[in-house]
């Protein structure tokens, strides 16, 4: 079991974020950065992005250059979005999870992001949250 969010998760979501021919296929034509900070985890405060480059995805800690959008959350809030038992968009109404920068950019970008985390979906069977 890897613990979410740990140096081992994020190096395993890399993988499969980048082994991830759907996603590659759904990010052409899309071009965005979202970076992530989690507050409150077992780790301290951590912060990496997401960068989908025209069918290029890669995870990128810490974030570098400027994001198009981010996100900040606590980590119990993070945990269940990536457990997928709680959406972004409730944790967003519900005001567990800021959001900053172009929101446009995130909704024309939305499937190709879903498919972001459709493909670290795998990963929940062997993470410890």
């Amino acid at each position: 079991m890897t613990r979410y969010l740990s140096d081992d998760w994020f190096e395993a979501a890399a993988q499969a974020l980048a082994a991830d021919d759907s996603l590659a296929a759904a990010s052409r034509g899309v071009t965005v950065g979202v970076d992530y900070e989690v507050t409150g985890t077992p780790f301290g405060k951590r912060r990496y992005g997401i960068r989908l480059d025209d069918g290029s995805v890669r995870m990128e800690l810490p974030p570098e250059g400027e994001p198009d959008a981010w996100f900040t959350v606590d980590y119990d809030t993070a945990s269940e979005i990536a457990r997928g038992t709680l959406t972004v968009q409730v944790a967003f109404m519900q005001g567990r999870l800021k959001l900053g920068g172009d929101v446009a950019v995130l909704l024309r970008s939305g499937p190709a992001l879903d498919d972001v985390a459709d493909a670290l979906a795998p990963l929940r069977d062997s993470t410890e949250f």
